[in-house]
């Protein structure tokens, strides 16, 4: 094959790339040492895995409260909290149905958070 047409073929193929789609899958183990079916063969390792933050257990988040609050026979008082951390504890369990993002190639998946479904 010369030279053209090696460029003409690769510049077809890349024409019309692989669509990627979103999935799910299933945890089998949860962080730290994750493993995530993704279907009946195929299981995702931490190596192959990228986590959303918020999806972890102890994730930290920042937080501004500003209001007014009411004790027992007291009158209203105003209070401003500054720099208020939260921790979650509703990190990724066995069972748990993900939302995977995969690369283009499929080497790697981002676990963008928890799938829940209403049935």
């Amino acid at each position: 094959m010369d030279a053209i047409t090696n460029l003409a073929k690769m510049l077809h193929e890349n024409k019309n790339p692989k669509p990627v789609s979103i999935s799910t899958g299933i945890v089998i183990s949860p962080p730290p040492n994750a493993q995530i079916r993704l279907n009946e063969t195929i299981i995702l390792y931490n190596n192959q895995l990228v986590f959303a933050a918020h999806v972890l257990d102890d994730y930290e988040r920042e937080l501004e409260l500003e209001g007014e609050i009411r004790f027992s026979d007291s009158p209203f008082q105003s209070y401003e909290a500054k720099e208020v951390k939260t921790k979650t504890k509703d990190t990724l369990k066995e069972g748990d149905e993900v939302i995977l993002l995969p690369t283009a190639d499929e080497q790697l998946y981002f676990v963008v958070g928890k799938a829940v479904r209403f049935e």
